[in-house]
């Protein structure tokens, strides 16, 4: 129910601001910016988010900060700026590499692959794919893993290289299978 999700989201933006809780502004302007992208108003979304990465600058949240770059890199890669998304995805990238967020390093990776993958660079593509992918295995995120592996799959299968990506898909079917992903 996008009205009520705005509404409420609405809300916490105003009560936020009489409380100067400034970690309730950045987060509701996010959720803003997720119910946007969700109704597929992508400048609306970004506006969001940008108004989000504004006060969460303020606070110096560096998590929440890296999270806003991401939010804005998906949005230009939606909207096929493609050189935006990937400024906002490296600079995801740099601050969650420098708090040692690894689970937000390997979705950044996973990102950055997918614009290479968008310009038809695969070698960037599979590098960052791998950089990814090796991270979510340590961390044992099966779900994530198989994403990538699909990735992997058809980015190989893009370059009419059938004998590793085939495999890639069918790994990634084995834990999709294994999580009971039936999707």
């Amino acid at each position: 129910d996008y009205e009520k999700a705005t509404k409420i989201a609405e809300d916490a933006i105003s009560l936020s601001e009489k409380l100067n809780f400034k970690d309730g502004i950045g987060d509701a302007y996010n959720n803003l910016g997720v119910i946007n992208y969700n109704r597929g108003n992508y400048p609306e979304a970004l506006k969001n988010y940008f108004a989000s990465l504004k006060i969460r600058e303020e606070t110096g949240d560096k998590k929440r900060i890296a999270y806003s770059y991401n939010n804005i890199g998906v949005i230009y890669d939606l909207q096929g700026n493609n050189e935006e998304a990937l400024n906002n995805h490296f600079a995801s990238l740099k601050i969650r590499e420098e708090s040692g967020d690894k689970q937000g390093i390997a979705y950044s990776y996973g990102n950055i692959g997918v614009i290479y993958d968008n310009l038809e660079n695969y070698g960037e593509a599979l590098k960052n794919y791998s950089a990814a992918l090796k991270i979510l295995k340590e961390l044992g995120d099966k779900h994530a893993i198989a994403n990538v592996y699909i990735n992997l799959g058809n980015v190989c299968l893009q370059q009419n290289n059938y004998s590793e990506g085939v495999p890639h898909l069918l790994t990634a079917l084995e834990i999709q299978k294994e999580l009971g992903d039936k999707q």
